[in-house]
């Protein structure tokens, strides 16, 4: 059976249509780190807008080239100039935009990692100094050896939080490295997409001292917070002078005009962004609360919407359960093909209540002794 995950994310319903045999969008979907009540008002009234337009314009006409009026809204926000923010179609094509301008020999990737760091690298057939953190400290590595890591590699790929552990290093370690990587002129993303779900996360982020680190470039994604990642919405907080020469080798229109101006729709709804990160504390914590009732199931902590998971049923591995779920509609995420893990875990977006509740019911059916291991 082909795996789920054949073109390396979460969240591909049309494969689990071809898998399961199911419509795509009748599964409940734990593999996507997505917002599971949709985008804010905000988002639903502009695009009702839209449609309303005489003419379409949104459609007809060429979008903004540099997406100015988004990219004030954001510069506002964190309170930047413009000339520190580049616009792309989702963090992807920004993350494939950076190796292209750094053009890096050598590329540090923290494991377990989010899979476009690896494939962008192995595609330019740049070399991949990896370092692993150890399941002991939840796979967070040790501030030395990331400070190693900047003195041997041109380029660094950190999660903060990290996908798929949902965990950051501390913040006065992330100056460390950060300083570090002045010092030896190592470029150091530091990809914050999930920042936003941590409660005063801004206060967190190295985007209010991006003045004194010219060789720090911050990954920003819209699309799972405000639920949007069918637009594919992302940016980058840098130098004036990185997001120049990202930007100069950007396609042309690579933000269409309705990811514009949804983004801009969803940054003015602050109610919303209260209301999601006051669910997602709650909710996080009785989902991983429900889990670990499951004596088959050792659970992670997390800081963000997703946790990692691991299988301690002797000979069953994640493959495995995800095939027994996706049967029941139901999609996990198998992370055997994340460096550092190995085949016996997954993750699980938090969702609501109601999908919880059937996700666990699920996982005990799956779960459960077998008549043969009762009696043994």
């Amino acid at each position: 059976m082909s795996r789920l995950e054949r073109y390396g994310h979460g969240g591909d319903r049309v494969t689990a249509s071809e898998l399961f045999g199911r419509d795509p969008h009748s599964f409940l979907d734990f593999s996507a780190n997505i917002v599971p009540f949709g985008p804010p008002p905000s988002v639903k009234r502009a695009l009702t807008e839209m449609m309303e337009m005489e003419g379409l314009p949104v459609i007809t006409q060429y979008p903004d080239p540099r997406s100015r009026r988004l990219k004030a809204l954001l510069a506002e926000r964190h309170n930047l100039t413009p000339t520190r923010i580049a616009l792309g179609n989702g963090a992807a094509e920004l993350i494939e935009l950076i190796l292209d301008v750094v053009q890096p020999s050598t590329v540090g990737i923290v494991y377990p990692a989010f899979s476009a760091y690896t494939s962008s690298a192995k595609k330019r057939n740049i070399e991949i100094v990896p370092l692993y953190g150890e399941e002991e400290s939840h796979f967070l590595p040790p501030v030395e050896r990331l400070c190693e890591l900047v003195r041997k590699t041109d380029l660094i790929f950190l999660g903060y939080p990290n996908n798929p552990t949902g965990l950051r290093i501390a913040f006065n370690e992330l100056k460390q490295v950060a300083e570090e990587a002045v010092r030896c002129q190592t470029v150091l993303v530091v990809d914050e997409a999930f920042l936003d779900f941590i409660p005063d996360g801004e206060s967190m982020s190295l985007i209010g001292r991006i003045e004194s680190h010219p060789s720090v470039i911050l990954l920003r994604s819209l699309t799972k917070f405000y639920a949007l990642a069918g637009i594919r919405l992302g940016y980058a907080v840098a130098s004036p002078k990185w997001v120049k020469r990202l930007e100069q080798r950007q396609i042309p229109w690579s933000v269409n005009a309705v990811a514009q101006v949804l983004g801009e729709a969803a940054l003015q709804d602050q109610e919303y962004e209260q209301k999601v990160r006051d669910w997602v504390q709650k909710a996080r914590m009785s989902l991983r609360m429900r889990l670990s009732r499951i004596p088959e199931l050792k659970v992670y902590p997390s800081e963000t919407n997703y946790l990692l998971v691991r299988l301690e049923r002797e000979g069953k591995t994640a493959s495995w359960l995800q095939e027994h779920l996706g049967r029941q509609g139901i999609l996990i995420r198998n992370c055997a093909d994340f460096p550092g893990l190995d085949e016996r875990y997954f993750r699980v977006a938090v969702r609501t209540d109601e999908d919880h509740e059937r996700l666990v019911k699920a996982l005990q059916q799956c779960l459960e002794p077998t008549e043969e291991a009762a009696s043994s």
